[in-house]
């Protein structure tokens, strides 16, 4: 989910260059935090907090996924914070409760693909996506 973030951070027109700039570093910080065994409280608050003051739907979207909630929920209960699930309960229709679809349109990303499915052009397969393990 992160990795998809920072396309949408990238390629999003109506972004700032310093938007943009603050965005990539709080998910750098949160991209380090993928490979431990535990994730540092208060670092990944630190990049939550980085990417929210950057741009809050950011942040809206990733609470939207459950392995992020769940990934980072030490460092979001030290923010306060909640996963979507909770809040879709208060606030049912919300229009800022819509995943962020990406750059896919209406397929699947490849990350979501089966490790069959996973091929390149030639049909060799893909390396595991990024930052899952």
């Amino acid at each position: 989910m992160l990795y998809r973030t920072r396309i949408l951070v990238n390629r999003t027109p109506h972004f700032t260059p310093g938007t943009r700039k603050e965005a990539n570093r709080a998910l750098d910080i949160l991209e380090r935090q993928l490979g431990l065994n535990q994730v540092n409280a208060t670092e990944a608050a630190r990049g939550i907090e980085l990417l929210n003051r950057a741009h809050a739907s950011l942040v809206f979207g990733l609470l939207r996924n459950e392995d992020f909630s769940d990934r980072f929920a030490p460092a979001l209960h030290r923010l306060g914070l909640r996963g979507i699930t909770d809040r879709l309960d208060e606030v049912p229709s919300s229009v800022m409760a819509m995943p962020i679809a990406g750059p896919t349109g209406g397929r699947l990303h490849r990350d979501d693909l089966p490790a069959d499915e996973r091929v390149d052009a030639d049909g060799r397969p893909l390396p595991p996506p990024p930052g899952y393990y």
